[in-house]
């Protein structure tokens, strides 16, 4: 599997805050109430972020020789740490465009503004996240690795 990209996640953020923008102004324009999220989006995200650490800490470790664990669950963490590090710049992006949205309103309520900081700072950390924990999930090059990346043929183990 290959590292989450930076062009990846400004694409993520792009795309949910255009989504977003165009989604309230569309609600807006109908005569509808723009969506706000709840105050407890963002501290949720929050909690996700710090339990995709928890269980990263473990596959960090067996990178380094200081543990074992089952091939699966490796892969099952690093799958997580990709898709919270894209769903974290998708949601930034989208409540970054929905503040956008409403500093471009003459009237904004206190609470929007505030819930969407909240979910701002919460897809944030959880971006930051999935970054940080699909770091841990990378293991050291094997010898064969190195000798591979230098052209030569690996040298064969005894035994």
């Amino acid at each position: 599997m290959r590292r989450t990209t930076a062009t990846a996640l400004v694409a993520a953020a792009l795309i949910g805050g255009g989504a977003v923008w165009i989604l309230e102004a569309s609600l807006v324009m109908s005569g509808r109430a723009a969506i706000v999220p709840p105050l407890t989006l963002g501290p949720a995200l929050a909690v996700l972020a710090g339990a995709l650490l928890l269980i990263a800490w473990p596959v960090r470790q067996a990178a380094r020789g200081k543990r074992r664990i089952d091939d699966r669950h490796a892969t099952g963490v690093l799958g997580l740490a990709k898709a919270s590090a894209l769903v974290g710049a998708l949601l930034l992006g989208a409540a970054l465009g929905a503040l956008a949205f409403f500093a471009s309103r003459a009237v904004v309520a206190g609470d929007a503004v505030l819930a969407l900081a909240l979910v701002a700072g919460g897809a944030l950390l959880q971006l930051v996240a999935g970054l940080v924990a699909e770091h841990w999930c990378v293991l050291p090059p094997d010898d064969e690795d190195d000798a591979r990346a230098r052209g030569a043929e690996p040298t064969p183990s005894a035994g």
